[in-house]
């Protein structure tokens, strides 16, 4: 006797089906496409394609020349910023010291790599300048690392702008984090100056005139007159414009209302 197949049916409500029945399938058919994307694109195709989306390893650049760790950093979609600069005895001047993240981190392309770039060690000599211009000066201390700090006029027998001496002295020993003052030639010392008109100035300015000029203010005296300002010079002892010796005394009449 042929055996006969058993047949199971579910028996539900039309408006069951199309209200509940049928948007639930949907529902879990969209989460299981959502998982299953998700699965795929953060599980699955990293490992065949063996990188993270827009995210790789950082380069090690720790020891290069600076411009040739901007340059690696930048082949491979890396930007650069220079976090600090320190002294270090064994790593050249202006070679990478240390960088963030570390060598091998993720980090996402665009982002900015923080290096610390050595300044070479931290004491030096420095250098011979006497006689030399300042502004060659100035580009002999860079390179060896020291910052000019305060620089000072004075006369002397070298040509005009010529480097008289520095502080501390050529030759020292010293730490390239203190800057370095240097004493400028003015030329040699005039032995005459030309006197400066203060007529009409008011006293202080005139006498910052007289001293800027290389001449000394001598007597001050005043006298009574009511159609100047108080305080005003009226004449001087030294014609404006005349050669007079350096460091000569002028003296001035100042107006005053009695």
């Amino acid at each position: 006797m042929k055996q006969q197949t058993k047949c199971y049916t579910i028996s539900m409500p039309v408006r069951t089906f199309w209200l509940v029945f049928l948007p639930l399938c949907f529902l879990l058919f969209a989460v299981g496409s959502l998982v299953g994307f998700f699965i795929v694109d953060r599980k699955v195709m990293p490992k065949i394609v063996g990188v993270h989306r827009d995210v790789i390893p950082t380069p090690d650049v720790r020891g290069m020349e600076y411009e040739a760790a901007r340059n690696k950093f930048y082949g491979v979609g890396l930007l650069t910023e220079v976090r600090a600069r320190e002294f270090d005895d064994s790593v050249p001047d202006g070679n990478v010291l240390s960088q963030f993240p570390e060598p091998g981190e993720a980090a996402k392309k665009g982002r900015k790599i923080a290096v610390t770039v050595s300044r070479g060690p931290e004491v030096a000599k420095i250098p011979t300048l006497r006689g030399i211009n300042e502004r060659q000066a100035r580009l002999d201390l860079r390179k060896s690392g020291f910052t000019v700090g305060n620089v000072r006029k004075a006369f002397s027998n070298l040509p005009v702008d010529a480097v008289i001496e520095t502080f501390p002295p050529e030759g020292t020993v010293t730490s390239r984090a203190m800057d370095l003052d240097l004493v400028v030639s003015r030329g040699p010392k005039p032995t005459h100056a030309v006197m400066p008109n203060v007529i009409g100035d008011i006293l202080s300015e005139a006498k910052k005139k007289v001293v800027d000029a290389g001449l000394k203010v001598g007597a001050v005296t005043y006298q009574n007159n009511a159609t100047l300002l108080p305080g005003t010079v009226m004449s001087q002892s030294a014609s404006p414009g005349a050669n007079v010796p350096l460091e000569s005394s002028v003296d001035l009449v100042i107006s005053a209302i009695k």
